[in-house]
């Protein structure tokens, strides 16, 4: 189905095949060709999107940097590629930022240095994340341990909604005056949004369930699954419903946020263990030394990685915990270190520390050990993320990575695991043959397999990375039906024509692996954007735009 240019848009639109077909993957396993793209001027274009899509039935999937991985970056009808809204940026020294949803964390971190400011939460993927991906996500990162997701953070929200509203969802504590609509422009925010009306029976639905969502939600330090019912009756804001929503309640356009001084000194220690069981009593250990990160490496990353890639010997190792500290001096941090190594003398194969630049770079330099590897795959292998983003209890961590690497083994994937330790969440890669007959069936008894274990150790699917179209039909198994009826009642309330990124967290059916960008079942695009989308996984270079490999424009 064709789409005409909306009236009024004063951004791009796009529906050659070309800039479709550009648009059809993210950094995860999925291809949906859109029928369209549109890359909006401003808010009140996003608001004009809506309008359009909701009058003409249209799905709408806003897009960030394409960093995701579950695929809420990639869907049928019209992908709102958010990455342009970029400015302003302004850092004030009360430590506070207000950012365009494009803003990426590094951009806003380089910014915020200039005052001694940093955005805590810590994703790998900061150099092209984007504020409002991070946002769509409840996105996390290394320094979790210790500052929590950006939920924390979040003070307030520019929210464009299935209605065409824009308005702002703040935090009681933050809000700040905005002027009333005023029809004859659109660019107002209005002072209360319809869908504030509207959610008001689900309120009360939600209240009523108290009970069933103690029970049910996991209990883990991180949680991107399904919409935040815990955190939204714990605080009465309809911003923690918005954070982790992934773009289906509507659209974030800007954000606001509490910033945190930067360290004057930071430390790390390596830790070599000789068995996975030992994951759970070393991260208790390092805990009461108050690390800001406890990184995992599992053997498998090891193993891929090689033994050029690491600074030390760890032939013997089972995995690797990369341990950050943080002082106010070199010598408290030594001091830090020191504390943490005496505490693991009976566990550690070896520790070996570091805190000068060069020191910690040298022990770092193995976590990115194994991306080398993974960019010289040969073509028909591929680096898939379908059980990336399970977290467990973190005295269950050593089960689940043991688990995992029985699941994988019975699958027949190959598999290399790494993650954050210190809060019980692990990402996994499975490296598919893709030339292999049955490697989707394979990759789905994977994925079930390794959902049964989240389930008997108390976990959840999704960490820090979010549901996707990947995740949604596993979350009634983690849930049960009651909250998962509660979180359609949720998509309902904000978005009733069901436009926003329809199919993610409230499942639409769709089988998890329907629409793998690989396989005999992959959607035919151009050969010549088929190669930079696969050179572009390859260098990990999602901070460029599509549109660099498609630029016919009607």
């Amino acid at each position: 189905m064709a789409l005409a240019r909306p009236a009024g848009l004063r951004g791009r639109f796009f529906t050659d095949l070309q800039t479709r077909s550009a648009y059809s993957e993210g950094a995860g396993p999925y291809r949906i060709v859109p029928t369209a793209v549109a890359v909006p001027a401003d808010r009140a274009d996003v608001a004009l999107l809506a309008r359009y899509a909701t009058d003409h039935g249209v799905p709408l999937t806003p897009r960030g940097a394409g960093s995701g991985i579950p695929g809420h970056n990639v869907g049928a009808g019209i992908v709102v590629d958010l990455a342009t809204f970029t400015r302003p940026t302004r850092v004030a020294l009360a430590r506070t930022a207000n950012v365009g949803a494009g803003v990426t964390c590094a951009g806003l971190n380089a910014v915020a240095e200039h005052f001694k400011l940093r955005l805590p939460p810590d994703p790998s993927s900061a150099p092209f994340c984007t504020i409002g991906g991070m946002v769509a996500t409840n996105a996390a990162g290394a320094r979790t341990l210790r500052f929590g997701s950006i939920r924390r953070w979040v003070r307030g929200v520019e929210f464009v909604t299935a209605d065409g509203e824009a308005g702002w969802l703040g935090r009681r504590h933050a809000l700040r005056p905005h002027r009333p609509r005023a029809t004859s422009s659109p660019r107002v925010l209005v002072e209360r949004l319809a869908v504030e009306e509207r959610i008001g029976p689900v309120r009360e639905r939600i209240t009523a369930a108290q009970p069933a969502i103690a029970a049910r939600f996991p209990a883990t330090r991180k949680n991107s699954a399904g919409y935040a019912l815990d955190a939204y009756l714990a605080s009465d804001e309809l911003v923690d419903l918005v954070i982790g929503a992934e773009g289906t309640l509507g659209i974030v356009t800007r954000v606001e946020l509490l910033l945190d001084l930067v360290p004057d000194r930071t430390g790390t220690l390596l830790v070599a263990l000789a068995d996975l069981a030992d994951i759970g009593a070393a991260v208790e250990a390092l805990r009461a030394h108050d690390p800001v990160a406890i990184e995992l490496l599992d053997r498998t990353f090891l193993d891929l990685a090689g033994p050029d890639a690491s600074p030390v010997a760890l032939d013997q190792a089972a995995a690797v915990l990369l341990v950050d500290v943080e002082g106010t001096s070199e010598a408290a941090v030594r001091d830090m270190l020191a504390a943490a190594e005496r505490a693991l003398a009976g566990t550690a194969l070896r520790t070996d520390t570091g805190v000068t630049g060069a020191e910690r770079d040298r022990l770092w330099r193995i976590r990115h050990g194994a991306s080398p590897a993974l960019a010289a795959l040969p073509p028909e292998r591929r680096s898939l993320q379908v059980i990336e983003d399970g977290c467990v209890p973190v005295a269950a961590l050593g089960s689940y990575v043991a688990g995992v690497r029985a699941a994988a083994a019975a699958a027949g994937v190959p598999v290399i695991a790494f993650g954050h330790a210190g809060d019980g969440h692990l990402h996994v890669n499975a490296l598919v043959d893709t030339t292999a007959p049955g490697f989707e069936r394979r990759l789905a008894a994977l994925l079930d397999a390794t959902t049964r274990l989240l389930v008997e150790l108390g976990g959840t699917p999704s960490g820090e990375h979010g549901d996707g179209r990947l995740r949604a039909g596993l979350l009634e198994r983690i849930y049960g039906p009651a909250v998962t009826a509660l979180f359609a009642d949720v998509k309902r309330a904000f978005d009733p024509a069901g436009i926003f990124n329809p199919g993610v967290i409230v499942s639409d059916g769709a089988p998890a692996l329907a629409h793998l960008k690989v396989g005999s079942g992959a959607e035919p695009i151009p050969d010549q954007v088929a190669a930079g989308l696969r050179a572009r996984e390859r260098a990990g270079a999602w901070g460029l735009s599509p549109l660099t490999l498609g630029t016919e424009e009607p």
